[in-house]
């Protein structure tokens, strides 16, 4: 009797820590795909940048939105990031060095990653997504 009640015991025991450590190896993966997602965001919203203040020339308006697939890219498999830019003000009397007037814009990058191809009513995909938002202005 007292072996059966022994067993019962370590047997609550170990479903307690089996169940403990799978909740942290989620915890583990989901704070990888953050990491991951707001890796993705960044690069988006860096290149988004660059077409928004090429380096030749002066660009006083938005760039379309655009979605950039991070996919094959070591590190950043299965990530994208959709940025969008919106015009908030444009300063015709305020020039800047080579004489064209200052322009405002709010732009926005969301990184998603996942840790596969999502599928519809899929229970076994994980998604992380985060955002970077930033004000810039003409030079």
């Amino acid at each position: 009797m007292l072996a059966l009640f022994v067993l019962t015991v370590l047997l609550l025991l170990g479903s307690a820590l089996m169940r403990t450590l799978s909740s942290s190896s989620e915890t583990i993966v989901q704070e990888v795909l953050g990491t991951r997602a707001l890796a993705a965001a960044n690069s988006g919203m860096q290149a988004h940048l660059l077409l928004l203040f090429p380096h030749d020339a002066n660009q006083d308006s938005c760039p379309a939105n655009a979605t950039y697939d991070f996919d094959g890219i070591t590190g950043l498999n299965h990530c994208s990031a959709t940025v969008t830019c919106t015009p908030l003000y444009t300063d015709g009397t305020n020039l800047n060095l080579k004489g064209f007037s200052v322009a405002y814009f709010s732009l926005e990058s969301t990184g998603n990653c996942g840790t596969g191809v999502m599928a519809q009513d899929s229970k076994d995909i994980v998604l992380s997504s985060r955002r970077v938002q930033v004000e810039a202005k003409t030079p």
